[in-house]
């Protein structure tokens, strides 16, 4: 038969010196719950997350924590992620407390994803993970902040196009995520974004600005070359052109003016692919000859790209798009 340790045990016997055994059940979680969700505002704020413990024991207590996100593709569709993990974000902190609860603070930091929080107790340790979502913002909120940004006209067409102002999937409460590495608002993925500029839309929208902003720069310098005039009109063109990559005028010595490149030929059913015309694969087709030849394709990127397929991720056919030519 099988032997039970019990908790405790007495007997009625004199002068009898009884050993207790009890479970030690002083030191416990108080909050927040195993797993429990909590969402970041729509304004990109952490909401209040109380980590509180019960001890008997008193003195410095060892705290630390990591959050950890694994991004999944998963563009603007309402649904289920791809399995595969296409890259990993986390970031950790540690301290000394005498005290046994702490609000979350993530070095000021607006993070995502699965927070795990744990203490040394007297050599014990507590651990309790929950989980971090996001919640997409308005669009009024969208415009109000790009307004708040110097230099940006235009750039809410660029959110519009690239995610419908949308940050998050509202599915699961992740960030959008592309095979190509672009994450959030801006699908910006050069320079790479780090971790809290991946969850904290502001943060996207603001490295996106930088980028944005020295666009806006080169643009001018190269329609500005030589003195030569340009219009607001063509000045847009040129920065969406950039943004997406390459640029979108050549001067025309006869006309003396700047003009769309004509060796290139948009697929006007997609946002940004392209022939070059100069190509021997692709002269004297039409485009629905070529949408026809390449479709099947797209889905692959830039693997679908090939001798026989050559058709090219195009910034001219992206600024086209974007501003309805």
């Amino acid at each position: 038969m099988q032997q039970v340790k019990h908790a405790g045990s007495t007997n009625l016997a004199d002068d009898t010196i009884i050993k207790v055994v009890t479970s030690d059940k002083s030191l416990t979680w108080i909050s927040p719950a195993e797993n429990a969700v909590f969402k970041i505002t729509q304004d990109a704020q952490l909401p209040s997350i109380v980590f509180e413990f019960h001890s008997k024991t008193a003195g410095e207590f060892q705290w630390s924590w990591v959050i950890e996100w694994e991004a999944k593709v998963r563009g603007l569709r309402e649904r289920a992620r791809k399995n595969s993990v296409l890259q990993t974000f986390s970031e950790s902190g540690a301290f000394t407390s005498n005290s046994t609860s702490w609000t979350v603070d993530l070095c000021g930091k607006v993070l995502g994803g699965t927070l795990t929080v744990k203490v040394n107790v007297g050599g014990k340790i507590l651990t309790r993970s929950v989980l971090l979502k996001g919640q997409n913002p308005t669009r009024e909120s969208i415009a109000s902040y790009v307004t708040s940004l110097e230099d940006m006209f235009g750039f809410e067409k660029l959110l519009e196009q690239e995610t419908g102002s949308k940050h998050f999937i509202d599915l699961d409460g992740e960030p959008i995520t592309a095979f190509d590495k672009g994450y959030g608002i801006t699908q910006m993925t050069q320079p790479a974004p780090n971790f809290e500029q991946v969850w904290n839309w502001k943060a996207n929208i603001l490295a996106g600005s930088a980028v944005y902003k020295d666009k806006v720069r080169i643009a001018k310098k190269y329609l500005g070359q030589s003195g030569r005039s340009y219009t607001d009109d063509q000045l847009q063109h040129e920065v969406f052109s950039r943004w997406n990559g390459g640029s979108y005028h050549v001067w025309d010595s006869a006309s003396g003016a700047w003009v769309r490149k004509k060796n290139i030929l948009c697929d006007s059913a997609t946002g940004n692919i392209g022939w070059s015309m100069d190509n021997e694969k692709n002269k004297e087709k039409s485009e629905s000859a070529l949408h026809e030849r390449d479709k099947g394709t797209y889905s692959k990127g830039s693997k679908g790209q090939s001798e026989e397929h050559p058709w090219e991720y195009k910034g001219m056919c992206y600024a086209d798009h974007v501003l309805g030519q």
